[in-house]
């Protein structure tokens, strides 16, 4: 249990995930924490059986309240979210398969054997133009995914190829809604489905300059005026936040409820977090 100067009420769940779960009827026991933050916590789980899908990635959603204000509503509303985004999303390659709903705030997708963009070594040659294809689908699709920033949600699978994974964000056409509300939405669905693309080549920029094509690269360069807006405010947000959380962290009071889980190397966290574990390193199975 964690000491009362413990600032557990920064991360999801108050505890460690549950050690079992079951879904689509089978049983699965927790392996590692890929990630826990203020939003949620992201879990590998594994078959105790032989069964259809071996590994299971379980996101809980948020059930600790933040200063005495209740916030399991959001974990709830989250999951909904995403599942209408991966409803409107299956059957597409690249985009994890949907598994089930876990207790009232959690759900399972199927676990794609991976690596995220932004670990080493880079991806293959055709990697990028493979991703552009697959963001072209879900855009088709009415969805636009809204975090393509980070590198840790773009994943290289096994065979090379790319996967979306994190939903959190995204945001879905609505075409059955009134005038003047249905333009409206499309303008801003149209909008950040070119951020996506935007962000897309900028990352084909920085780690595949070679493969760039000279259309592509213009892209990658190209702001506008929101974009601009977004930096501006985002950047001061990011700084003070990063500076209270690295403080939080070296009073020893920033400590996760599943740190134990969490031995493996985590970027994002790194901003903040000294002494962050190696790329190489994994908690066994």
């Amino acid at each position: 249990m964690a000491r009362r100067s413990h600032n557990v009420q920064m991360f999801a769940l108050r505890q460690p995930p549950p050690e079992t779960v079951t879904v689509a009827g089978g049983d699965y026991r927790l392996v590692r924490v890929f990630k826990h933050d203020f939003y949620a916590a992201t879990c590998l789980y594994e078959a105790t059986d032989p069964a259809e899908v071996a590994k299971i990635v379980v996101k809980f959603g948020r059930e600790n309240d933040f200063f005495g204000l209740p916030l399991a509503w959001l974990g709830r509303w989250n999951r909904e979210r995403e599942r209408t985004i991966y409803r409107a999303l299956a059957g597409v390659v690249g985009v994890p398969r949907w598994m089930g709903c876990v207790g009232p705030l959690g759900y399972a997708i199927e676990y794609i054997d991976s690596r995220p963009l932004d670990h080493q070594p880079p991806p293959p040659p055709g990697f990028f133009d493979a991703l552009h294809e697959l963001f072209n689908t879900v855009h088709a699709r009415g969805v636009a995914y809204c975090d393509s920033n980070k590198r840790s949600n773009i994943l290289i699978g096994a065979d090379g190829r790319p996967h979306l994974i994190d939903y959190q964000l995204s945001f879905r056409r609505r075409d059955d809604l009134p005038w003047p509300i249905r333009p409206m939405l499309r303008a801003a669905f149209d909008y950040m489905c070119r951020k996506d693309i935007y962000h897309l080549f900028k990352h084909k920029r920085r780690i595949s300059p070679d493969e760039l094509r000279p259309e592509e690269d213009a892209v990658s360069r190209r702001r506008s005026g929101w974009h601009w807006i977004h930096r501006k405010l985002g950047k001061p947000y990011r700084a003070i936040r990063r500076r209270f959380l690295a403080a939080q962290h070296d009073k020893g009071q920033l400590v996760s409820p599943t740190a134990d889980l969490e031995d493996h190397f985590q970027p994002e966290k790194g901003t903040w977090r000294k002494n962050a574990a190696s790329p190489h390193s994994k908690r066994a199975s």
